[in-house]
């Protein structure tokens, strides 16, 4: 099985992610919630989106394996949800700016990794219909 390559890969990036946040509550003060912190907000919703969207994905992803997707084809499913949820982190992390909460520039980096999510989460939404009904 293939599947497994991505789970280990996505838990160990949100624990990455997790680790971000546990060292941002420190240096926020902020036991609980964001602290009105643009930051930190940020770093919490890094986190809190690929717990999101990484495991529809990998329930749908074994099962479209279990179903017979050829395993080039699990790859690339899997390269490209991990490139959309890196590209997704990457936004909220490094390259948005942000001044009262308000976002002051183009999220481009986050419409294309959630483009590559949404996409690669319907496409085998749609091989396991099609696996179980033909």
């Amino acid at each position: 099985m293939t599947t497994p390559i991505y789970v280990a890969i996505l838990g160990l990036i949100y624990i990455g992610l997790s680790i971000n946040v546990i060292k941002s509550r420190r240096t926020f003060s902020a036991g609980l919630g964001d602290a009105d912190n643009i930051e930190m907000l940020r770093r919490i919703r890094a986190q809190a989106n690929c717990a999101e969207y990484a495991p529809i994905f990998l329930i749908l992803l074994g099962y479209a394996e279990l179903g017979g997707l050829p395993g080039w084809a699990v790859h690339l499913c899997g390269l490209a949800f991990l490139a959309g949820r890196i590209m997704h982190a990457y936004s909220l992390l490094k390259a948005e700016r942000y001044e009262n909460f308000k976002l002051m520039a183009n999220p481009v980096w986050r419409i294309t990794g959630m483009i590559f999510t949404l996409n690669v989460i319907g496409a085998l939404a749609l091989i396991i219909l099609f696996q179980s009904v033909a």
